[in-house]
């Protein structure tokens, strides 16, 4: 059980990191912003779906009227690469200049509908002016020059007994279940992206975890503040988030700073205790080895995300709340005289 003491402290490290995320989860909005990580991936796990390592089918996709509503430019499948890193089917990516412009997100009914209008009408102008029936839809799915799509194709019909609405149903599940792949190549990126700017943050900022906590558990003071900061930062979330990046990285510094945590390269930081002397030549191996494993927790924290730390901060403030104050001793009685 938490005594007040060490409940302080997992408040003002939780409030640390739950700020560090933040900050960082806005450098890594604004590098996807620049990269568009999410409509490569979205991209990719289409081929994938479609096994269409070299982009034929998803061009056709692409180019029905259905999906090219969704975003301006051309898919040209020429743009795509092979990547050493990503083996066997789906290695292949579409480069920066190319995916700018591709969706993020295809909503899955959009998705079958144009798969079913694409191979039920195709190209042709009498077929493009059918009736789309099971019956028609059966027979040019026959004809198709996809094995892996006439396979899904007919399984869909069979397991919708011919009925379009289920047939569209179940095509749409099929590209549900391949976007959450697509979705956790998503999440793994941005795991790694928080890595790597939660690690720089804590370099350039000297913000060692370990350093932090010891300060805290010696310090009441900066405890208090600690805490009575976690309290307005509930309140202060919602305000944040409709905040550009620039004004919400702003006001998350200056909540840090109003605390004054041992962070950075100043004397209050962790180099007085890295190099009493002066200059990080006369440190102590084991302390560097220390700092930079501060540096890594803190940025494994970043990692979790966000999120994670807001939910815990809640709990732990909660629980504060929730422990009674240890009670006052009674003053001592004055003796009575005989």
């Amino acid at each position: 059980m938490f005594n007040s003491e060490t409940l302080e402290v997992a408040i003002g490290m939780a409030f640390l990191f739950l700020t560090m995320s933040l900050i960082c989860t806005a450098i890594q909005e604004w590098i996807e912003g620049i990269m568009k990580w999410r409509a490569m991936d979205l991209e990719r796990g289409l081929r994938v779906l479609l096994n269409d390592d070299d982009g034929t089918v998803a061009q056709r996709l692409y180019e029905h009227p259905l999906i090219y509503s969704l975003f301006q430019g051309r898919y040209d499948p020429k743009k795509l690469w092979r990547s050493p890193f990503t083996p066997g089917l789906g290695s292949r990516h579409m480069r920066l200049h190319a995916r700018r412009q591709l969706p993020s997100y295809i909503p899955s009914e959009r998705f079958a509908d144009a798969l079913i209008d694409l191979v039920a009408r195709g190209d042709g102008s009498a077929a493009a002016n059918a009736p789309l029936t099971p019956q028609a839809l059966r027979e040019r799915v026959a004809q198709y020059d996809s094995p892996h799509l006439r396979r899904v194709l007919l399984w869909a019909l069979d397991r919708g007994n011919d009925d379009l609405a289920a047939t569209r149903q179940h095509l749409a599940q099929w590209f549900d279940g391949t976007m959450q792949r697509a979705s956790g190549w998503y999440k793994r990126r941005t795991q790694a992206v928080l890595f790597t700017v939660g690690l720089l943050a804590a370099v350039v900022l000297n913000i060692d975890a370990l350093h932090v906590m010891n300060r805290l558990l010696a310090d009441r003071a900066l405890r208090e503040a600690a805490v009575q900061q976690a309290s307005l930062v509930q309140d202060a979330q919602a305000g944040l988030a409709g905040q550009a990046p620039a004004q919400r990285l702003d006001a998350l510094q200056h909540r840090l700073g109003a605390i004054g945590l041992p962070i950075g390269w100043q004397p209050g930081g962790s180099l007085p205790q890295l190099a009493p002397q002066g200059g990080l030549q006369n440190a102590d191996p084991l302390a560097l080895m220390m700092l930079a494993l501060g540096w890594l927790v803190s940025a494994f924290a970043v990692m979790l995300g966000a999120p994670f730390w807001f939910d815990l901060l809640g709990r732990f403030m909660t629980l504060r709340a929730s422990m009674k104050p240890a009670p006052t001793p009674a003053p001592p009685t004055a003796p009575t005289p005989d």
